[in-house]
């Protein structure tokens, strides 16, 4: 049995109501690197980052608080199958994230119930926030550079860079969660297929939800 006191960091239900993403748009040179090399605008346009808070209770279960493991979808089942012995990730499908994990929309059955009945055991109920993973965007708009600007031909890429600036001329460059940040041009504009383009970095962050559960 896990002592009350060392009950863990845990979301309230208005907190769980979505899981969060904050993205951000950057205008971007000399992006192979950790930073741009020159000064970037970064605009926010989305942002909710939920702030945990730590309860402790000396509640007991009841039919109230207490969820069966009857009552949950197959889904559901299989993950408390799994909690039992260890975490439970709650985040979208990706090649990048190998850990066993659950779709967003599974946690909310363990959003409310404070006690899960299973197998003849009851169990503590913590969801909390868990990890953060980012994802990338590459979108390219027509330019025209300043006089000073650096400017880079396609044809003088990597080839990793070249395939990156086609797709984002085309339409748009994306990552799936977890994946590597994309290598960009040295360079504030790149020529490419007869025109000039502005490439834009666009950062997304999503936190996961993790379930564990603990004997009572």
């Amino acid at each position: 049995m896990r002592p009350k006191a060392l009950t863990g960091l845990r979301a309230s239900p208005t907190m769980r109501a979505a899981l969060p993403l904050l993205v951000a748009l950057l205008f971007v040179a000399g992006c192979t690197g950790g930073s741009p090399a020159t000064t970037p605008t970064a605009t926010e346009t989305a942002s909710v980052t939920p702030t945990p808070t730590e309860t402790a209770t000396d509640a007991e279960p009841t039919a109230a608080n207490t969820i069966s493991y009857t009552d949950l979808s197959e889904t559901e089942q299989a993950a408390v199958r799994v909690a039992v012995n260890r975490t439970v990730s709650f985040l979208p499908d990706s090649p990048h994230v190998p850990e066993t994990r659950f779709g967003p929309g599974v946690a909310g059955a363990f959003n409310e119930p404070e006690y899960l009945r299973y197998d003849g055991t009851v169990y503590e109920v913590s969801l909390t926030q868990g990890r953060l993973y980012a994802s990338y965007g590459v979108d390219a708009e027509r330019a025209t550079p300043g006089a000073n600007a650096s400017v880079v031909d396609a044809a003088n890429l990597t080839d990793d860079e070249r395939e990156i600036v086609r797709a984002a001329v085309d339409g748009g460059y994306s990552t799936e969660l977890g994946a590597d940040r994309p290598p960009l041009p040295d360079a504030e504009y790149v020529r490419y297929d007869g025109g000039t383009y502005q490439l834009g970095l666009i950062v997304g962050d999503y936190w996961t939800w993790e379930l564990r559960l603990w004997p009572v």
